[in-house]
């Protein structure tokens, strides 16, 4: 089997990605930062490389010898970066990705964008691959993973090098040590004593599904197209009551508007600077409350790829916050009187 390379390896995509390559047979580089929780490659047979996906010389090294890199390393995040940091990773990361992949004669790179380049919508309505974001008030996330899509493919186009994408929707799962933003859309909610839900709608999706939909998109994708790999599309509330009834707690409670969802994260906003803590949520997303993030992955299903439901994605997810650190014992404590947390939680120990 063919030598890969992943950047991002130490992520929870990037993490499950690794997994999945080994479990078939590929040799894995692994690019991460010298400064990098690694975690999540604990155990695993992958070469270490430790670098920055902006810097030619470390990623050219981590490249040498592999026929196909997963770029899946960026700057993941709702608060402590800025538009300028996040833009200046996306753009000199995406330069330098197509420089080393075609010096290094990689045959094709796969490039982990991500459904926020659709946007979402105001009514509930499913959206393609042919979406494109167009709202003004958006995380400064979402406008980062645009230019880093448009630059690679610019780039790549070109240099006449093979690239797909992949735009996976929020990604949930085991072995999400940092943790992911995607993960506190889980974490908060079980610490709120209010579970507050909000108007609009998503889809979470296991990163395990992800991971072997990079695989697929890599074998079977068409250079230069986009292919999203989400799951199930819900309403917030009913992902939430999912997630109260696999937790054993009672919710979801009161619906939060747009108008109070963006005063209540101003003021976490205001407790987190004052404290040097991170917020619960930022008035960047509550801007997004009563949009619709519901996707179609049909086009990705055409080259084979599958989804777990929402049930066995949140049931999966808590059976290993029970062995992390992101939740406090009594938390832990309870989610392991749910019988089915229980069995899921051994595969995790």
């Amino acid at each position: 089997m063919a030598r890969v390379l992943v950047t991002g390896a130490n992520g929870l995509l990037g993490g499950h990605l690794v997994r999945e390559l080994l479990a078939q047979g590929h040799q894995v580089n692994a690019l991460v930062r010298p400064t990098s929780d690694t975690q999540t490659l604990a155990g695993l047979d992958v070469e270490r490389f430790y670098g920055d996906v902006r810097d030619r010389a470390s990623f050219r090294k981590a490249a040498d010898g592999c026929e196909l890199i997963y770029h899946c390393a960026a700057v993941f995040s709702y608060w402590g970066y800025s538009l300028e940091e996040m833009q200046s990773t996306a753009r000199q990361g995406s330069e330098v990705l197509v420089d080393v992949a075609q010096d290094a004669g990689v045959k094709r790179v796969v490039l982990t964008s991500s459904t926020a380049v659709l946007g979402g919508s105001p009514a509930p309505r499913l959206l393609d691959e042919s979406a494109r974001l167009s709202a003004d008030e958006v995380p400064d996330y979402f406008r980062s993973k645009v230019l880093q899509e448009e630059i690679a493919l610019t780039q790549a186009r070109l240099k006449k090098m093979d690239m797909v994408c992949t735009l996976p929707g929020i990604i949930v799962g085991p072995y999400d040590f940092r943790p992911s933003a995607s993960l506190a859309t889980i974490t908060t909610y079980l610490q709120d004593p209010l579970k507050l839900t909000f108007h609009g709608g998503a889809s979470l999706v296991h990163a395990q599904d992800v991971a072997r939909g990079h695989i697929l998109v890599a074998e079977k994708g068409s250079t230069y197209e986009g292919y999203i790999l989400a799951a199930e599309n819900f309403h917030w509330a009913e992902i939430h009551r999912q997630l109260s009834q696999a937790a054993g707690t009672w919710g979801p409670g009161f619906q939060l508007g747009k108008a109070m969802a963006v005063s209540s994260a101003g003021l976490m906003e205001f407790a987190a600077k004052t404290f040097n803590k991170t917020p619960m949520a930022t008035r960047d997303l509550a801007q997004q409350v009563g949009s619709y993030f519901w996707y179609s992955s049909q086009k990705t299903q055409g080259l084979g790829y599958h989804f777990r439901s929402l049930e066995e994605t949140l049931v999966d997810t808590l059976a290993w916050l029970c062995v992390s650190k992101h939740l406090k014992n009594r938390q832990k404590d309870k989610l392991l009187r749910q019988n089915f947390i229980e069995k899921s939680h051994s595969v995790h120990q």
